[in-house]
Order: C-alpha cells, then sequence, then structure tokens
C-alpha cells in the first residue's frame, strides 16, 4: 500500500485527487494540509511514502521546505503537480530532490503511474506535458541516457518474451509497477508499443540481447 500526503490550499483540487487515489487499488491518503507549513507538523508522525503539493503558489514558492523534507526525511518522496509553465521552477524543483514533476492538466492515470513509479525503485518522473514545455532543458539532461538502469533491465527482459507477471516477480515489484514502467519507456522513445521499443533499444544501443543475459540476477 502506497501511502500519500496531500498539500494544495484548495480544497476542492485535495478532496479530487484523494477521491481518485482511494477508488485505486494500492493506494491511501492519510492526511492532507493547505499548505507546506502545515503539512510539516504532520508528515512525521503519518510518514507517508510520497508527498504531492503544488510548490508555486499562493505564498510564493515552497522549494525550501521541499528541501527541508528530502533532508529531515529521506524515504520520503515529494511530487509537484503543478500548473506552472515556468522553466526556472521546474529546475529549482529538480534540484530540490523532488521526485515528479506533473502538469495539472495530466491525466490521473499518468499521476497514478508516477506514483508507482517513484514508490517502487525512486525513479524521476515527469509528464508528457512538462516535456513538452521544457522540452529542451530535458532532453540535454537525458542526452546521455535516456532511458534509466531499470528501464533497460525491463527492456532486456522484454527481448527475451518474457511476460509483464515474470518480470515483475525478478524485479521484485508489482505487476502495475511494470506495466507503468513500460508506458513510460514506449513515451520516452516515442514508440507505439514494448516491441517497438525493444527494436528501437537495440537498434540504438541501449540494450544488447544476448543468449545468457535473461539469467543474470536482477
Amino acid at each position: 500500500m502506497i501511502k500519500v500526503f496531500l498539500v494544495d490550499e484548495h480544497p476542492v483540487i485535495r478532496q479530487g485527487l484523494a477521491s481518485a487515489l482511494e477508488k485505486s487499488a494500492g493506494f491511501q491518503v492519510v492526511g492532507e494540509a493547505n499548505n507546506i507549513k502545515e503539512a510539516m507538523s504532520q508528515i512525521g508522525e503519518l510518514k507517508p511514502d510520497i508527498v504531492i503539493m503544488d510548490a508555486f503558489r499562493g505564498t510564493g514558492d515552497n522549494i525550501d521546505d521541499i528541501a527541508i523534507i528530502q533532508q529531515k526525511y529521506d524515504k520520503i518522496k515529494v511530487f509537484i503537480l503543478t500548473a506552472s509553465t515556468r522553466e526556472q521552477d521546474f529546475l529549482k524543483a529538480i534540484g530540490a530532490g523532488v521526485r515528479g514533476y506533473l502538469s495539472k492538466v495530466s491525466e490521473v492515470s499518468q499521476l497514478l503511474d508516477a506514483i508507482r513509479l517513484v514508490a517502487a525503485d525512486g525513479t524521476v518522473v515527469y509528464s508528457s506535458k512538462v516535456a513538452s514545455i521544457f522540452d529542451s532543458t530535458i532532453q540535454q539532461a537525458n542526452r546521455s541516457g535516456l532511458l534509466s538502469t531499470r528501464e533497460k533491465e525491463i527492456l532486456s527482459l522484454v527481448s527475451h518474451g518474457l511476460s509483464n507477471k515474470e518480470i515483475a516477480n525478478r524485479c521484485y515489484v508489482s505487476e502495475a509497477t511494470i506495466k507503468a514502467h513500460l508506458r513510460r519507456i514506449t513515451e520516452k522513445m516515442n514508440v507505439k508499443n514494448r516491441a517497438e521499443a525493444v527494436a528501437t533499444a537495440i537498434q540504438r544501443g541501449f540494450i544488447v540481447v544476448g543468449p545468457d543475459s535473461s539469467d543474470t540476477e536482477t
């Protein structure tokens, strides 16, 4: 069960997020707050896995507070869900150690996928909407490695014919997390399906398919 704490100054947004999360298997909303100051007095006791907040509304940005959360509670991962389109906000948030940066116009399914990925192995996630706004910044950051180590591992296992369930068992995560990874991979690589992702990854040298690679420890 992934425990989530919600921070937003608008109750209607918190209620909408809470409803979507509670209706989805594997999530529990453990608390809510109007702002980060109020949240700080609760998260130490409630110990959520994920804090979802908008750092760029109301009384200026809360980047310093995010950094404090990350330093004080190193196991808690912070997500930014924001309407901001300013590149400096994105860079500040990533610099403060947030694990996700999603636009408020993202689909609920994207948010759920992002939470699963980060909770599973700490992958840094940003939505396609954010990518379209900050394309040059993200492309520069990704140039040296489009796919994470985990994503390459999953694609390698896919290339050897393993099912999502088999891959999940090998990687000690849920099948839903593997599906989320694969959706993320196809989005990153701009391909339609897992077969196309494998073919493209081999062509670009992201993964190497060998006769014994499916037997390696994961």
